[in-house]
């Protein structure tokens, strides 16, 4: 099957991208585009749909974080997909930091710390301040989103995220559905 996913940002972007071995153990042929921020991809949700129809994606999935939104439903409503048959609306809650930070070892691996998350990382307050923080024990300053990703890419896994993180387990089991109807 062929899918896009229409992600926030270039670091969003090569996170997925390193997923690639996960998307294609799935048997999923996958694009990832970014949209220069949540406003962007709010604006022009419906021009990305369409573009990823013309390139014959079976399914486009939004991919947009929940920042300070009351709620996902909120979120969702803004990119406003809900009635288009390939579209679906994945909220990421609060932002794909918490993702990173439910992966307890890809932190240890990247940065040598011990380190396991306190919990359901959906409920961290300030995820890129908490995991910019993590980072800045092994680099010594705050790093820039490149450094972050360049640093974290190679050891996450959306399927240890998912253990720790509502809407990283919702993607997953969202993704492995698809699959499951497809075959």
């Amino acid at each position: 099957m062929k899918m896009h996913l229409i992600v926030e940002g270039e670091s969003d972007r090569q996170l997925f991208l390193a997923q690639k071995y996960w998307f294609d153990s799935l048997g999923l042929e996958v694009d990832v585009y970014p949209t220069n921020g949540k406003t962007n991809m709010e604006k022009n949700a419906h021009k990305y749909y369409e573009i990823s129809l013309i390139t014959n994606a079976q399914k486009i999935i939004f991919l947009p974080d929940q920042d300070a939104d009351r709620c996902a439903l909120v979120t969702r409503a803004k990119v406003g997909l809900e009635s288009e048959e390939r579209a679906l609306t994945v909220v990421v809650k609060r932002e794909i930091e918490a993702w990173i930070l439910a992966d307890g070892r890809c932190i240890e691996e990247a940065t040598g710390l011990c380190y396991q998350p306190a919990g359901i990382t959906d409920l961290e307050v300030d995820p890129k301040q908490t995991l910019y923080s993590l980072l800045k024990r092994k680099i010594g300053h705050l790093p820039t989103g490149a450094e972050a990703i360049a640093l974290l890419k190679s050891h996450f896994s959306i399927e240890r995220a998912a253990g720790n993180n509502n809407s990283a387990r919702r993607f997953k089991e969202m993704i492995i559905r698809l699959t499951r109807r497809e075959n």
